[in-house]
Parts: C-alpha cells; structure tokens; sequence
C-alpha cells in the first residue's frame, strides 16, 4: 500500500471516530479485547486501525469484530476507543498470598508509599499452599499441595472470588500461564500431564479443563516428569520438568516447548543442571532468552541460573554458579541486562538476598540474611518486594533496586506470614 493511499483512509477513519463520539450507539463494550484480558490497550486499538486498512488479517484480533461481518468498522474501533477510555485504572497494589501452610489468605499492599496493607482475613481465603499469577484485570491462585485447584478473584471486583475450579485430586497443580483470555495451561506435579484449562470457565467449572497433554513419554519410575513452571512466548508453551524421585532429582531438568496452536510436544531442551525448581515464581523471559533457575540437590553447589535462547532452542549453561551466588537459587529477578537479585539458600538452610552480575560472574552484595525469605518481585517504579516469613516479625520487605536501600523501616505486617505476590499496576 502506498503512503498516497493510506494517508486518505487514516483521515476519514480519524474523522470517522470524531463523527461517532457523540453518537449514541457508540457504547464502550469488550470491542477490540484481542486477548481477553479484560482491557482494551492502545496496542490493541492499533491492530484494529491496520485490520480496517487491510494490513493485517482479522485472525489477529476477532474480538474486533463486533456484529461478525468478517471485518473491522469505523464503528467498531470507536467502540475499542470508548472501552479503553471508560474503563477504571488498575489498582495499584501488591496481592501478597499469607500462609502458615495450615491456613491460607491474601492481603494487598500499595505500591506507592506510604505502603499502606490490607492484612489478611478470614473472609479472604485461599489455599494453605499458594502461589498467585496476574492476568488482565483479575488474579489466578494456584492452590497447591492438598488443595488441587485454581482460583480466580476479581481485581476491579473488591477481589471477590469469582469461580473456583479443580485439577484433580491429589495433582499438585504448579502454575499457570496464558495464552489469552481462554486459553491456559497448568503444570501438574503429581500426575504425568499438563492440563489445558479455560481461564473464564461456567461458574460450575464444567468447562474449565478443555483437554490434556500426555507427558507419560517423560516419567521416570515414580510415573511423573514433576512439571513444574511454565510461560507462554508467541504461540509456543514452555514447561519446565524437574524429573524427580522422591523429591530429589535424578536426572537433569528438561524444557519442554509445547505448540499452542495444536498442544502438540515441539521440542525439548536438556538443562546443564538438574531440579528447575522455583518456589514461586514462573519463568523469566527477557528478550530472546528465557531464563531458568537449577537448584541441583538443596545443600549442594551443584545448579544455577541457565538462559535458553527462543529462537535457536540452546541452552547457554549455567550462566551465574550456585557457587558464586553462595547458594541454592530458589527466586531472582533482573534489573537490567547485567544486574538483579536473587534469594538463595545457604548450608545452613537459612536464606539471603543477593545482589549479583552475570557479567562479572559474581554476587556484589548480600543484601540481608533471615529465616525464611521467599519471593522476590521488581515493581515498575523500581521497587523491589520481598516477602520474609520469619518467625519474629514477619513481613513485606521494600528496598531501592537502584542501590539496595531498604524503603520500608520494618516489615509490613500482612496478617499471616507472607509467602509470594505479584503486582497489579
């Protein structure tokens, strides 16, 4: 198409939306959700505009097309406009799951100073093992061990609890990743598949597990691979396998790289160390690379943290040794392309924050040494969140990823003990 061409029918699409403004059957709906997320982003309205000039296929958006005639109307991207603009801001908060592994509950945490905490409640019940991921406008509690299901609160809702849906008795559910609003995958420790499940399912969950993937191919005598985190890149599913007996590992760890489009096995990648285990958190992907952590056995310096490129399937090696962290890695996030932080655990099965360079292949600092710390987080403003369970005075810990100042003068008490969060923003 020629810039004489396009220019004109970006005039009159423009014009057209103006013209619609004031109209009243120009009502913001879920016009031009593409993903099914909850939210209308300006990416997405973009997609809608090159769908209208015929630059890209409808197959990249359908939700824009509202009245279903097989294209995208002037109507139907003011529709996507008004969506967007109607719809309320995020809330700007930390969801923190609190647990004493007996008794499960959120609270939620400002993430703008003064900090101020909603502790937890009775009347906010999740499971005694959970772990909590974020997609669009609600939150996924992946409750784990002893619990076996998944359940979704509405972050615009007063975090209610919208549905509640099981895995399975006894299958030890992981994490959970999307593809998009309808489509999403959980790792299953304790049995030997991956469950494709639907994220907004019937209120009696009868449509919630839409298929399975057989990973029997990749058990070892105790009949499962232990599928443990899981992201979704593109249209492909990666799948971390720890291959475990007993709790302990018995060979190396495996990615598995699953085609979204077919839930079909695409590839698998052998890691340079053994139990790719993370105690919260999903995997980390920054640009072509994707980023895993390798405990090894706990008390030994045997693991790491391994890239695995997305394009070519290799694997780096350990980048950064368990050795020169001083630990056992069970969480870390980046700052940029050479800095971050990570919790590890020490001989003693006490724990620490790190500050570490993967260029320098070293940790600079050790940030603070406790009990019982369990998930790091970096906020967009900068802020790193850690959550320390120890027995005396437990609590969310804020400190400056700039420099590793502590930003909060004690721990912000959330109720019960916190164990993993994730940000709404």
């Amino acid at each position: 198409m020629t810039p004489f061409r396009v220019r004109p029918r970006i005039f009159l699409l423009v014009l057209g939306i103006l013209a619609c403004a004031a109209r009243a059957w120009c009502q913001p709906m879920s016009a031009g959700d593409c993903n099914a997320d909850d939210t209308v982003t300006v990416e997405e309205i973009v997609t809608l505009v090159r769908i209208a000039l015929e630059e890209a296929s409808l197959e990249q958006c359908v939700a824009g097309d509202q009245n279903g005639d097989g294209r995208v109307t002037i109507e139907e991207i003011v529709l996507a406009v008004q969506a967007a603009l109607a719809a309320p801001a995020p809330p700007r908060k930390a969801f923190v799951t609190a647990t004493d592994f007996q008794t499960g509950s959120f609270a939620l945490i400002d993430l703008d100073p003064p900090f101020q905490v909603e502790p937890a409640s009775p009347q906010r019940r999740v499971g005694a093992d959970p772990v909590a991921r974020v997609f669009g406008r609600r939150v996924f509690v992946v409750n784990r061990f002893g619990s076996d299901n998944v359940q979704v609160l509405d972050a615009s809702g007063g975090f209610r609890t919208v549905v509640q849906c099981s895995t399975g008795n006894g299958s030890n559910p992981q994490d959970i990743a999307f593809r998009n609003g309808t489509q999403a995958y959980v790792p299953l420790l304790a049995r030997p598949w991956l469950l494709r499940v639907n994220p907004r399912p019937s209120p009696d969950c009868h449509d919630f597990i839409q298929g399975q993937i057989d990973l029997r191919p990749y058990a070892d005598s105790d009949g499962s691979p232990e599928a443990n985190q899981a992201v979704v890149v593109g249209d492909r599913l990666f799948v971390t396998l720890e291959r475990l007996q007993n709790f302990a590992p018995v060979r190396n760890g495996l990615l598995l790289v699953i085609d979204t489009r077919t839930d079909s096995i695409a590839g698998e990648v052998e890691l340079s160390g053994a139990n790719s285990f993370g105690m919260t958190k999903g995997l980390t992907v920054r640009g072509d690379w994707l980023f895993v952590a390798e405990v090894g056995q706990f008390g030994v310096a045997d693991g790491g943290i391994e890239a695995v490129n997305l394009h070519t399937l290799e694997p780096s090696g350990i980048l950064l040794t368990e050795e020169e962290l001083g630990g056992d890695v069970t969480d870390f996030v980046f700052v940029n392309s050479d800095e971050g932080y990570a919790i590890v655990s020490l001989p003693d099965f006490s724990t620490a924050l790190v500050r570490y360079s993967l260029e320098r292949r070293r940790r600079l600092d050790v940030v603070l040494r406790g009990d019982g710390l369990s998930d790091i987080e970096l906020a967009s403003n900068g802020l790193l969140f850690l959550t320390d369970r120890n027995l005396r005075k437990p609590g969310v810990r804020i400190f400056r990823a700039s420099d590793a100042q502590e930003v909060t003068l004690a721990p912000l008490q959330t109720g019960l003990p916190p164990f993993d969060l994730v940000f709404l923003e």
